[in-house]
Parts: C-alpha cells; structure tokens; sequence
C-alpha cells in the first residue's frame, strides 16, 4: 500500500438501504467474511492492520489505515461525511475551530478621533503636492461630519441627501459647503490592510469629484465625521465623511441627526 498523496478528500453519505424482501438483500446475506491473511505492507513495511476478505478481496477500517499510514480520519457530524486530512496527523478527531482573530501585522486603528486627524493630515498632504494650502480644522464642522456620518449609519440612507429628503448642506446653517461621503467595509480593511483614514484618503483621491474637492483652492475649512453602521451587503462597515466650508465663509449652526 502506497502512502497516500498530499489531498483533500471527503467520503459522503456511504448508505446502503436494502429491502429485506429484495434479491440485493439475499445475496447481501449470502457474504462471507474471514479474516484475511494477507501481508499489508506501508512503505515497505509491513504493518498490523485487522483485515477481511468478502468475495476474494480484502477490506480494512479506513480509521485504521490512517493511524498507520499517518493521516487524520474523523465523523464529521455537521455533514454527515466521513472526513479525511492527509495532511494531517490521525487524531480521530475534528480539528479544534480556529478562532477569527485579525492579524497581528495588521493595522488597526481603534482610536477615532486619531482617525479623524489622520485624515485630516493626508488630505492636506495631497494639498500641498499641488501646492494648495493646508484645511483649517472646524470645531463646527466636525460636528456637522459627525452629525451626517450618524445619520448615514443610522438610516442607511447612503447619498447626499439626508434621511428627510433635505440636501446635504442643511447639516449647517451655511449653503457654501462640499461633502465627500464614502462607505468602507471592515473586510476590505482586513484584505487590504489598511488602517481606516489611510484607506478612505485612498479611495477619495481616486475618484476626480472626491479629489476635487479635498484639493480645490476655494476651500479653506474642513470637518472630519466617522461612525460605524452596515453596508448595503450586511457587513460592519464605517461610514466615511467630509465637510468642506469655501474659504472665507462661517458656520454657526449646526443641525441635529435626521431620520427618516
């Protein structure tokens, strides 16, 4: 017997359903086992294995195979299937579930308010490599970021209208205001990893209309908003916004999240 190559396989479902009045069962009942006497060998070597001999040929425990040729054989209860490992050590056994912990090079960033500066900072470094001056952080922006990055997450009303039906820039008491939104799932930051702002600064900057406007000249202000929700496809995801106020101009209002 050959050692058994490095593959996957699953035997299912090995049912035999006989009806007792059936020819298939009479000559069912008509087999003969004996144990067999023929040398196994592994490798070369011969090994103790319990074998029969049913019609002229011989049968052993699949079980057994794998504890002598050194492969893992278990019941898997879920599928209902006999499940082999090759290449795995026999056991007997399921191997234990492997906890879903994220990856310790990978980044994470847990901290928003550090993740609203960061993307702060790497929208102004995009400024100036086109040589724009650098946002001013608004108190009263961040609050209105805030207010609209809340109220996506909460009514799953991803656009730039409001939950209400309102436009975007009655976050504010002020018309002379851009946004940029984005909506970035925690998967995507797991398979790319990336950590939140590097990620979002990212993608804006690839699209034109978002890349405008975190480098257009006639802005002079800007507000940052985070909050975690579920996207569209029923993943956590964190909802991404910006708030950008035309160089020159005020905000003195702020208003409350909207609802539906």
């Amino acid at each position: 017997m050959n050692r058994l190559k490095n593959t996957g396989l699953v035997l299912c479902g090995l049912v035999l359903g006989l009806s007792l009045s059936s020819p298939a069962a009479r000559a069912v009942e008509s087999l003969k086992a004996t144990l067999s006497t023929n040398r196994i060998l592994v490798d070369g070597k011969e090994v103790r294995l319990t074998a029969y001999n049913i019609n002229g040929s011989n049968y052993v425990m699949l079980r057994d195979v794998g504890r002598a040729v050194g492969f893992n054989v278990y019941w898997n209860g879920g599928t209902r299937c006999v499940q082999v490992e090759s290449d795995k050590p026999y056991t007997g056994e399921a191997p234990a579930k492997a906890e879903n912990t994220k990856s310790k090079e990978q980044p994470v960033q847990t901290d928003v308010a550090a993740a609203k500066q960061d993307i702060v900072d790497r929208t102004n470094a995009l400024r100036r490599a086109k040589g724009v001056a650098a946002l001013r952080v608004n108190d009263k922006l961040m609050q209105a970021a805030q207010v609209r990055a809340d109220e996506i997450a909460a009514s799953g009303v991803y656009s730039h209208t409001r939950p209400d039906g309102r436009k975007s820039n009655t976050v504010t008491d002020s018309k002379y205001t851009g946004e940029n939104i984005h909506s970035i799932s925690e998967l995507y930051l797991d398979q790319q990893q990336k950590t939140l702002s590097e990620a979002v600064v990212e993608l804006w900057s690839n699209s034109k209309a978002h890349a405008d406007n975190m480098t257009s000249s006639r802005y002079g202000e800007i507000g940052v908003g985070l909050a975690r929700g579920v996207n569209q496809n029923g993943l956590d995801c964190w909802y991404c916004v910006q708030v950008f106020l035309l160089d020159g101009c005020e905000v003195t209002w702020v208003d409350t999240t909207a609802m539906k």
